[in-house]
């Protein structure tokens, strides 16, 4: 009796791969931070004043950015070495069964199941992963053309920020309901959390 009892109490086994977990709790923590600290930072580009709280935030979601850049790196890396990974995420010769089955199911407002599977859920993480990409990749060009001690900017400038923040917009639309979805699955007491615990 007391051998069921403890053997029920143990954890459930994580269902997401140990390096996805690092990569998912890197990219979420960088791609959250920038999405927020872009409402509050002051990218002065004309007097370059970072003594401000909106110039440090800048400068931060400067330094935090390259840092996610990164990780998405890393992230490109390990889908280039998991086949299964590829087919979850970029589905584009199929399955596509399970995508239209799971958007069926929410339809018929109910959820589909959570965990890394091929379906909607993996799509969407794959079109994400696109939108983060481009925004990380031209912020990071943008950092580098960034004018010192005052100097106007150039015409790099003027033609990719108006595109940064474009792409931020996207990755705005993708975290509400990437966030929303989370929230709705640990509503329904599924497992969902085990994604952030890197250390099981």
């Amino acid at each position: 009796m007391s051998l069921c009892a403890e053997a029920n109490s143990k954890p459930p086994r994580n269902i997401w791969p140990r390096e996805g977990r690092w990569l998912h709790a890197g990219i979420a923590f960088g791609v959250t931070w920038q999405l927020w600290s872009s409402l509050w930072m002051e990218p002065n580009w004309k007097h370059a004043n970072y003594g401000s709280i909106g110039g440090i935030l800048f400068s931060l979601h400067s330094w935090i950015g390259l840092m996610t850049v990164l990780f998405i790196l890393w992230q490109w890396l390990w889908i280039a070495s998991e086949p299964q990974i590829r087919r979850e995420i970029f589905p584009w010769r199929g399955p596509w069964a399970s995508i239209l089955a799971d958007a069926r199911m929410l339809l018929r407002a109910r959820l589909p199941p959570t965990g890394p599977r091929c379906g909607l859920a993996g799509l969407m993480h794959g079109l994400g992963l696109l939108a983060v990409t481009c925004t990380g990749v031209i912020g990071s060009v943008i950092f580098f053309f960034l004018p010192q001690s005052g100097t106007p900017p150039g015409d790099t400038l003027h033609m990719l920020v108006p595109l940064h923040e474009f792409l931020g917009t996207v990755v705005w639309v993708y975290w509400i309901g990437h966030v929303g979805m989370a929230v709705l699955h640990a509503w329904h007491r599924e497992p969902i959390w085990g994604i952030f615990r890197p250390m099981d």
